[in-house]
């Protein structure tokens, strides 16, 4: 007897943004075609990201819109209202750049392409310049989309959602349900003193006196923890995701930080609050036309479909950022990793020609870069950016005159 021929197996479906992704219409620009750009078509990107148009180029120093005088040979505009000069990224991030524009181009680009995120190092690989070029260029990035891009009020029905970030022991509480720990009657609440050895107890004790208290888990949480704390607008339709994101860092999630995060980043009246079952929006779901909940602990999706899946896929997404490429987020800089991650997650589905041209129209339209101008000089920031407040922080990175590739840490930086 013949044996009975093997049924082949067939491909597995694409689905989401693979499949989008996979697609031809997802890439309109290419690291190819910026360099083989001449300067006048580089011009013409960045003049369209900026001002739309020649004919409507406002002078940063007067306001005037107008089609103002070109000067070719010094690639700077005359301005007819005050006579002033500029150029394309004068009073920008990019202000006093020593990148040529088909860099600063393909730089932006190669950072956009990267799905996950992207070190620095590999961008300094990619196109062969200074680490400190590669890192200053991304951060500037980063700073433009804090400033101009993670603003503004979301309406609708919102998923909100607090995660541990950073910190000892962090990763314990990722990729699994938390329930919230209720202490016994008679019995103090958990702590972190639980040890062995002398150095240990030491070292758990000096994180507890600088640590904060978490109210729902009931114990004190390390000195580095961050809570990072995502607002997601659904979309409404079907495998569309989210329509619009805003993120948030806090030192824990509570009450107090929920309240400021939603004030700046909801227009409660005319929204729908979905989350878990934190302690900490359980009074602030009274100021929303209705209040859905999950217990995570439990289920994931409740009997009527209540979820806040989204914001747990933003979740996800950071973690992956911060594990699988960043490796070591600092908690001074982890908002703008976070903002990062929210720009790309919103823009999935955007060609990357066009997505490269949103980055670019937030970062020549937000002023000069408040963080990162003279990072290499020794000038750093000062200040966390936490919510619901920013709380000093000593200068980190290289002084001046430093060696940017020494090992702080026992690996080269990335």
């Amino acid at each position: 007897m013949s044996a009975a021929p093997l049924k082949r197996k067939g491909r597995r479906r694409r689905s989401g943004t693979a499949k989008w992704h996979m697609s031809r219409a997802a890439i309109n620009l290419s690291v190819v075609d910026v360099y083989q750009m001449e300067t006048t078509a580089c011009l013409d990107l960045l003049v369209e990201a900026r001002f739309g148009s020649w004919n409507t180029v406002r002078c940063p120093s007067c306001g005037t819109i107008d089609k103002h005088m070109w000067r070719e040979e010094e690639m700077r505009w005359k301005c007819g209202g005050c006579d002033s000069t500029f150029s394309i990224t004068s009073e920008t991030v990019f202000a006093w750049r020593k990148l040529k524009l088909q860099d600063l181009l393909a730089g932006a680009l190669l950072w956009i392409n990267s799905s996950a995120g992207q070190p620095a190092l590999e961008l300094k690989r990619h196109f062969n310049k200074t680490y400190n070029s590669a890192f200053t260029l991304q951060h500037k990035l980063r700073e433009a989309l804090m400033r101009g891009y993670n603003v503004g009020l979301l309406s609708g029905d919102i998923e909100i959602d607090g995660a541990h970030q950073s910190g000892k022991n962090s990763v314990e509480k990722r990729g699994r349900p938390q329930g919230r720990v209720k202490p016994k009657s008679g019995q103090p609440p958990a702590d972190l003193t639980r040890a062995t050895g002398t150095s240990r107890v030491k070292e758990r004790q000096e994180q507890i006196r600088e640590g904060v208290y978490d109210p729902d888990f009931h114990k004190k949480l390390p000195k580095d923890r961050r809570f990072f704390i995502t607002v997601r607008k659904r979309s409404g339709t079907r495998e569309q995701g989210a329509a619009g994101s805003r993120v948030a860092i806090g030192m824990i999630e509570d009450t107090k930080v929920a309240k400021s995060v939603i004030d700046k980043f909801v227009a409660k009246s005319e929204s729908f609050l979905n989350t878990d079952t934190a302690n900490a929006y359980e009074a602030l779901g009274e100021e929303f036309i209705d209040h859905r909940t999950v217990e995570h602990g439990d289920e994931l999706v409740g009997p009527n479909g209540e979820n806040n899946n989204l914001a747990e896929e933003l979740n996800f997404r950071f973690d992956r950022a911060e594990q699988g490429v960043y490796l070591n987020i600092e908690p001074k800089y982890m908002l703008d990793y976070a903002v990062e991650t929210a720009f790309r997650a919103d823009t999935r589905r955007l060609p990357n020609g066009t997505t490269l041209r949103v980055a670019l129209g937030i970062a020549l339209n937000v002023g000069l870069s408040k963080f990162w101008r003279g990072f290499t000089h020794g000038k750093h920031r000062t200040d966390e950016l936490l919510d619901p407040h920013p709380r000093a922080s000593p200068s980190s990175g290289p002084e001046k005159g430093r060696d940017p590739f020494s090992n702080a840490r026992g690996r080269p930086p990335r």
